[in-house]
């Protein structure tokens, strides 16, 4: 990992706003401001955001050629964090992160000496070596582990098999935390975070204890059990919702770092459940100034009885919103391991023509999709005590509120 130093200048008028409901006119004038007249404006573009949108940050990618000049590969944006980046097809493209107030419009302009971007998104896998299986164990002395680019799992990889550092892949941004359990549970964790820094290519060097216990950087926040976690998919089996259990080869691999977004896909090949086999492949994506991961599964062919969900915990409170399209299902309460008093926010956002049905199983709240090859949703967690996170349940629910509102009414370029 090569992160470098933050500005925390940035990085919190990017989490304020993030986090913020309802963006003042005071945090609008504290966002990165870095055209000064001394800069030379080369090309200019647009974005708007409409009358009903969010002041949240969002990603926008703009290719190339969108810009006259022939040199903009070379310039970055004036007015918002930005940079260029290489897409699938190995073009070159301007990622920018704007926020705009409802019915705001902005020009992209290019400059030939804008600051660097926050380092802030990060995505990895590492994997441990110096040792040798043992059955299902893997066994070495001591903890030496090294990040890959792609990664096939072998056969006897289940839980806590000690090969894979924290279990499967992570990812992060100046927000929140994820994990995912690459095994047959296929279950999405959080880490909580005490700051804007990135933090994960320091957990769970030492071994697999240190990150269950509140560090300086934050914890493993979420007990998953036996559910998908947060926003992990299954398939039901009459009641039951199943996991990864039969699959015939699980995969993983890399697809971008960058310093604003970060994402990876997993690749599920020979799903069974109840006499079905599918191919899956999941594309994980994360954005910085934005705690929601985002989340496409593609099928090899249509499945009725796909889900995803929240695990369920007692004693939390249950809230369902539905606005313009868009829902979400969430819960809040006292459901961290950090505590009986520690509270946490969980939620999952979905298009509302995609799914056919809510309804709630032994260990999630699930939301089950219409057959189809591709559906896409977002899921979030938000720790109160992260500095630029709500407080409150109030503020939770104001930020579900919010999120809606950006999805069924996105900044766009033109």
């Amino acid at each position: 990992m090569n992160k470098k130093t933050l500005s925390l200048s940035i990085l919190l008028a990017l989490s304020a706003a993030a986090c913020s409901p309802d963006k003042s006119a005071e945090t609008a004038s504290q966002s990165p401001q870095v055209k000064t007249s001394e800069q030379s404006e080369v090309a200019s573009l647009s974005v708007s955001n409409p009358q009903g949108g969010a002041a949240l940050p969002q990603l926008l990618s703009f290719p190339a050629s969108d810009f006259s000049d022939a040199d903009a590969v070379t310039k970055k944006v004036a007015d918002f964090p930005s940079e260029w980046v290489k897409n699938a097809q190995g073009e070159d493209v301007l990622n920018v992160l704007v926020t705009l107030e409802p019915g705001e419009i902005a020009p992209i302009a290019l400059v030939d000496n804008a600051p660097e971007a926050p380092d802030v998104a990060y995505a990895e896998l590492s994997v441990r070596n110096g040792g040798e299986w043992n059955g299902s164990k893997y066994e070495a002395e001591g903890f030496s582990f090294e990040n890959v680019e792609s990664f096939t799992a072998p056969q006897q990889l289940t839980d806590h098999s000690y090969y894979l550092r924290y279990e499967g892949p992570g990812w992060e941004n100046d927000l929140v935390g994820y994990r995912l359990y690459l095994d047959w549970r296929n279950g999405t964790d959080i880490f909580v975070k005490t700051g804007n820094e990135p933090v994960l290519h320091q957990v769970g060097q030492d071994g697999y204890d240190n990150y269950h216990e509140l560090s300086e950087w934050g914890v493993d926040v979420l007990k998953v059990g036996k559910a998908l976690g947060l926003g992990s998919f299954g398939r039901m089996d009459g009641d039951n919702v199943m996991h990864m259990q039969n699959v015939a080869e699980m995969s993983w691999k890399l697809d971008n770092d960058n310093k604003l977004s970060a994402g990876f896909t997993v690749n599920y090949d020979g799903w069974e459940v109840a006499g079905k086999t599918v191919d899956a492949t999941a594309h994980y994506a994360i954005n910085a100034g934005d705690p929601s991961t985002l989340l496409t599964v593609n099928l090899s062919e249509p499945v009725d009885n796909l889900v995803t969900g929240v695990v369920k915990h007692a004693g939390v409170n249950y809230v369902e919103l539905e606005m313009n399209g868009y829902g979400v299902i969430a819960t809040y309460g006292k459901q961290s391991l950090l505590g009986e008093d520690d509270e946490l926010g969980m939620a999952l956002f979905y298009k509302v023509d995609d799914i056919s049905r809510k309804f709630e199983a032994e260990h999630d709240y699930l939301i089950e999709f219409k057959p189809a090859t591709e559906m896409s949703y977002q899921f979030m967690a938000v720790w109160p005590s992260h500095p630029d996170s709500p407080k409150d349940e109030a503020g939770f629910v104001a930020l579900l509120k919010t999120k809606l509102k950006a999805l069924a009414s996105p900044v766009t370029a033109g």
